[in-house]
C-alpha cells in the first residue's frame, strides 16, 4: 500500500540522505524543498518571502502526492518538520486526506549537524542552502525536538 514518509531532523541530520536510500528501498518519489527552492528562486530572501514560497512549493507538493498515492507510488516528504506546529499540521492534513503516513524524526546531536552542513557548503552543484555557524546556532534554536507525546518514529542517528 502506498504511503507517505515526513522527514523530520535539523539540518545536516542526514534527511536527504535517509529519503534517497528509502526512494531505493519504497520505490517512492522524493520531494525535496531544498532541491525545489533554489533552482526557483535563488539562496538568499527576506525571511517572510521564504515563508511564503515554503507554503506554495508545500502545497503543490501535496497536490501532487495524493495524485501519486492514487497511483499507488508512495511519496517522501524531505522537508524537516522542525516545529511541533508543523508537524501536527501536516498529520492533521494526512488525516483528513485519509492516507497512510509515516513520520520519521532522524535524531542527530547539534555538534554533528553543523559539522555535516558546515562541510557540505563546498560542494558543487549544491542541493541544499549554504549555511554559517551564525545561522546553524540561530536555527537551532528554531527547532523543536520532537517530544515523546508526538506520533513519531524516532531514529538515533550516531555522527
Amino acid at each position: 500500500m502506498a504511503r507517505i514518509y515526513f522527514i523530520c531532523g535539523f539540518i545536516g541530520s542526514g534527511k536527504t540522505t535517509y529519503s534517497k536510500q528509502l526512494v531505493k528501498d519504497e520505490q517512492a518519489f522524493r520531494f525535496s524543498i531544498d532541491e525545489w527552492m533554489i533552482p526557483l528562486y535563488g539562496e538568499h530572501m527576506e525571511r517572510e518571502m521564504f515563508d511564503a514560497r515554503i507554503a506554495t512549493l508545500t502545497d503543490l507538493f501535496k497536490q501532487s502526492a495524493l495524485q501519486m498515492l492514487e497511483l499507488g507510488v508512495s511519496v517522501i516528504f524531505d522537508f524537516g518538520f522542525w516545529t511541533r506546529s508543523d508537524r501536527k499540521e501536516i498529520e492533521e492534513w494526512a488525516k483528513k486526506e485519509k492516507v497512510d503516513y509515516e513520520l520519521i524524526y532522524l535524531d542527530v546531536d547539534f555538534e554533528t549537524c553543523s559539522q555535516r552542513a558546515l562541510a557540505r557548503n563546498s560542494v558543487s552543484g549544491k542541493e541544499s542552502f549554504d549555511m554559517t555557524p551564525e545561522m546553524l546556532s540561530l536555527f537551532w534554536s528554531w527547532f523543536e525536538v520532537p517530544s515523546h507525546n508526538e506520533n513519531i518514529t524516532k531514529i538515533k542517528v550516531n555522527g
